[in-house]
């Protein structure tokens, strides 16, 4: 894939004062892989998910997980990559995006595990437009999958842990 070509149009509100536009995502994400320090492996798995929904969906929890150890982390990505992951899960069928209204999240459900993404402060996007079902009430497993992050995001290189373990 050629990530030049990774873009999105950012749905929005009816009554939101920006208009959709096409949106890189990668830049933005390697601003948030710049911010994070992420070594050589970790941006090629990060290239390698990028292609896959499922994959976005765990670099995307991959980033939010780094954003603790980091000060004032570049979130620009956030919005740009969940709506490209439910694009991309929807064209690959690897992940289902459900948007919970009452929670202001949209979850992911992926073979590996469920995500969730807080978007409520991003009232200006049209998010049951970017999801695959809304659902009040949507019943999330409140499992940590922060802990597996760079697990799950390696495993789109097909690195044996040892290989990137310090």
């Amino acid at each position: 894939m050629d990530l030049d070509d990774c873009t999105v149009t950012i749905p929005r509100e009816e009554d939101a004062a920006d208009e959709p536009a096409s949106v890189e995502v990668w830049p933005l994400i390697e601003a948030a892989l710049d911010k994070i320090d992420a070594d050589p492996s970790t941006r090629d798995a990060a290239e390698a998910a990028i292609e896959h929904g499922d994959g976005s969906v765990v670099l995307a929890n991959y980033l939010n997980s780094e954003a603790k150890r980091v000060h004032e982390m570049d979130y620009r990505f956030k919005v740009p990559l969940v709506v490209w992951a439910a694009e991309q899960a929807r064209a690959d069928d690897t992940a289902t995006s459900i948007y919970d209204p009452d929670e202001g999240c949209v979850y992911f459900e992926t073979e590996v595990s469920q995500f969730s993404f807080h978007v409520y402060k991003d009232w200006t996007v049209d998010w049951p437009a970017v999801a695959d079902e809304v659902q009040a009430g949507y019943e999330w497993s409140g499992e940590d999958n922060q802990t597996w992050a760079l697990d799950w995001l390696m495993d789109f290189l097909d690195v044996p842990t040892d290989d990137y373990m310090v």
